[in-house]
C-alpha cells in the first residue's frame, strides 16, 4: 500500500479526534462517541494532535478542550484553520467554564459548537453528527459549485435542493463581506437579517444555536443583540427554548412562520437567479 492509500484509510477511519489534557475526560469522550458508531482517536493535548495530522489522519471532526497547557484550544484551532478547505475538520470546543469572550473568539475560528462540562452525552453525539453533516455540505458544494472566478454567478442546476439553499447562503454572506469592504458598517448595523441568516443556515444543518453563540456571530454587542432577538420574536420569528440538557443554556430557533418566511425569500431568490 503506497502512502496515498494509507492516508486515504486512515482519513475513513477516522470520525473525530478528541483532545483533552485530561484522560479521564478523554475516555469519557470517547465512550460516548464510540457508542454511537463513531471512530475515535485522541491526543493529550494540541501538539500531539497536530502530529496526529502531520502523520496523515484526517478527522472530519475535532473535539478540543478550551483550556490546555503548553497550547490552548484556541491556537489549536487557529492552526488547524490553516488547513485547505477540504482538509480541515469542523471544531467543537469543549469547555468547564467558558465565557462570553471564547464564544465569540470560538465563532470567529469557525467553531461549530461549544459544549459546557460535564459533556451530556446525546449532546455531544449530536454536535458531532451535525459538525459530519456541514462538513459534508461543504465538500459536496467545493465539488459541484463553479470555479472561484464565477463566483457570483448563480449556483448549477443539478446540486439538490438543501445544496442549493447552502450555496445561495453562501452567496449572501460573500456579498456581505464585500458590502463592509466598502460602505461604513454602521449603515448596516441592524444584526436581524444576519441573526434569521444562521438561524436558517443551523436549520439545514440540523444544528442547536444558542442565545450566546447567536448574540456573539451578530458582529453587535450583546446587550443590542438580545433587544434585536426580542424584536423578532415579537414577531412571531424566532422562539427561545430551554436546552433539555443543559439547564444553562437556551436555544432559539426559527418558528413555523420564521422557517417558511425564510423558506419564500430563498425561494424567490433563487427563482429570479435562475436556478
Amino acid at each position: 500500500m503506497n502512502v496515498a492509500d494509507s492516508n486515504v484509510d486512515k482519513e475513513r477511519a477516522t470520525d473525530v479526534l478528541v483532545v483533552d489534557d485530561d484522560a479521564d475526560t478523554i475516555e469519557e469522550l470517547v465512550e460516548y462517541l464510540s457508542k454511537a458508531g463513531l471512530a475515535c482517536k485522541s491526543a493529550s493535548d494540541g501538539w500531539a494532535a497536530l502530529k496526529l495530522l502531520a502523520d496523515g489522519v484526517r478527522p472530519g471532526v475535532v473535539v478540543t478542550d478550551l483550556r490546555m497547557p503548553e497550547m490552548e484550544g484556541m491556537e489549536f484551532a487557529e492552526r488547524l484553520s490553516q488547513f485547505s478547505d477540504r482538509e480541515r475538520p469542523e471544531i467543537i470546543f469543549v469547555s468547564g467554564h467558558a465565557g462570553f469572550d471564547d464564544a465569540v473568539a470560538a465563532i470567529r475560528l469557525g467553531a461549530r459548537d461549544m459544549l459546557t462540562k460535564p459533556i451530556d452525552a446525546a449532546k455531544l453525539v449530536r454536535a458531532v453528527k451535525s459538525a459530519q453533516l456541514v462538513r459534508q455540505l461543504r465538500r459536496q458544494m467545493e465539488t459541484q459549485a463553479p470555479p472561484p472566478s464565477d463566483a457570483q454567478q448563480p449556483p448549477p442546476q443539478n446540486l439538490d435542493p438543501l445544496a442549493r439553499k447552502r450555496s445561495a447562503l453562501a452567496n449572501l454572506r460573500t456579498m456581505r463581506r464585500a458590502r463592509t469592504q466598502h460602505f461604513p458598517s454602521e449603515l448596516f448595523s441592524d444584526p436581524c437579517w444576519e441573526m434569521l441568516l444562521d438561524l436558517y443556515d443551523a436549520r439545514l444543518a440540523g444544528a442547536d444555536v444558542t442565545v450566546t453563540s447567536l448574540g456573539a456571530a451578530s458582529g453587535v454587542p450583546l446587550t443590542t443583540a438580545l433587544r434585536r432577538m426580542d424584536a423578532l420574536q415579537s414577531h412571531g420569528l424566532i422562539v427561545r427554548t430551554e436546552d433539555s440538557g443543559d439547564k444553562r443554556r437556551t436555544i432559539i430557533r426559527l418558528t413555523a412562520p420564521g422557517l417558511q418566511a425564510v423558506e419564500s425569500f430563498f425561494d424567490t431568490y433563487l427563482g429570479r437567479a435562475g436556478v
